[in-house]
């Protein structure tokens, strides 16, 4: 048993790939914790031996608890999984995704997790809301589509990332938005593109999202709140074990269940609240921001990022991406506390507006 009451849990996921392994093993072992803890490695769905055994020898030189899980329950599942076979106190829990930024990472984790007024405390936060984002997306892609619409290049430059499968025309090799020629189409063109918005408004309102996102299953986006929708990103947090055991967390969530519980209407977010504990997110610089205050705390989508405690694959796409495709997610995810909409971006009826945060808690 362990004498440590912190323990820093990461996912190693197989199907993920051994380089995420890696990248966090590398920066873990470069970066002090700044704090005693026990690291606890998931070893999730590792089947076949030889893959187990090349995982394992990423972390032989760091020593760590290993628990192995199938490939179940997605990064839920197996947290709640690891909560109930460890002991300690105070649990943090790392997506397979994770590289570490900052020293002392897990010290300002921990000293704001211990407040008796803290539920949950977490290195990246979003207003964002699933709704409102998929709306928009949908309707950048509508609008683009079918008879009588035409190219937009305020429309290709901002949503870039999504439109690029639909109208490959639009863009050069290089991602550069292009301005096509464009002619009249004739009358077959034109009953072709009828029956093709017909069948796209058919899916549309079937709530599919294929369109936005290739192979991602139907999922009914209405049940989760518009936009703002406060929330903590579950691929970096950190809270006392025995109240993560307490949210009743299935033990085979399927992807819908862990999307309701990271921003659903009773997300772990919004039940900490309910109970008047105070969710906050922690910067490389130590400072906790309150819910009020994500938006300016230069972590998640916030302008360069530089205040990331840790990155994961999200983060490291937003800074990739195209000035016009970082000015969308960053308006998806903060709307109008950020300020106004980017110039000339497209008004396609979706609104991300300033409003009430709820119970704003007190820093």
């Amino acid at each position: 048993m362990s004498t440590n009451e912190i323990g820093v849990v990461y996912l190693a996921r197989h199907a993920d790939g051994i380089t995420a392994f890696r990248r966090f093993a590398r920066s873990y072992g470069q970066l002090p914790a700044g704090v005693a803890h026990d690291l606890v490695v998931i070893y999730k769905g590792f089947n076949c031996a030889k893959d187990a055994d090349a995982a394992r020898a990423v972390f032989e030189g760091l020593s760590h608890i290993a628990i192995s899980v199938p490939d179940v329950g997605f990064d839920i599942g197996a947290y709640a999984e690891a909560s109930r076979r460890v002991s300690h106190e105070y649990l943090a829990f790392l997506n397979t995704h994770t590289e570490i930024l900052a020293p002392n990472w897990l010290s300002h984790l921990h000293a704001h997790a211990v407040r008796a007024d803290t539920g949950a405390v977490g290195a990246m936060g979003s207003y964002e809301s699933i709704r409102s984002t998929v709306l928009l997306l949908r309707a950048a892609i509508w609008s683009s589509i079918g008879v009588g619409k035409r190219y937009d290049r305020w429309l290709a430059h901002y949503f870039d990332f999504v439109l690029r499968q639909h109208h490959p025309n639009w863009y050069s090799p290089s991602g550069h938005v292009l301005e096509p020629v464009v002619t009249p189409p004739g009358w077959v063109a034109r009953l072709a593109g009828i029956l093709a918005r017909k069948y796209r408004r058919a899916s549309f309102d079937a709530g599919g999202t294929a369109l936005i996102w290739r192979g991602a299953p139907p999922f009914d986006f209405m049940q989760f709140p518009a936009f703002p929708n406060p929330h903590l990103r579950t691929n970096g947090f950190m809270m006392r074990r025995e109240r993560f055991l307490g949210l009743d967390l299935p033990s085979t969530p399927s992807k819908f269940e862990t999307s309701l519980f990271e921003s659903g209407p009773d997300s772990m977010t919004a039940r900490l609240r309910a109970r008047n504990l105070n969710v906050v997110v922690v910067g490389a610089d130590g400072v906790a921001y309150g819910i009020a205050d994500w938006w300016r705390s230069n972590t998640f989508r916030c302008g360069d990022q530089r205040n990331l405690l840790v990155a994961d694959n999200h983060t490291r796409a937003f800074a990739e991406m195209s000035p016009g495709g970082r000015a969308t997610l960053a308006w998806t995810t903060w709307g109008s506390f950020r300020g106004r909409a980017p110039e000339h971006f497209p008004d396609l009826g979706v609104p991300f507006p300033t409003a009430t945060l709820g119970t704003v808690d007190v820093r």
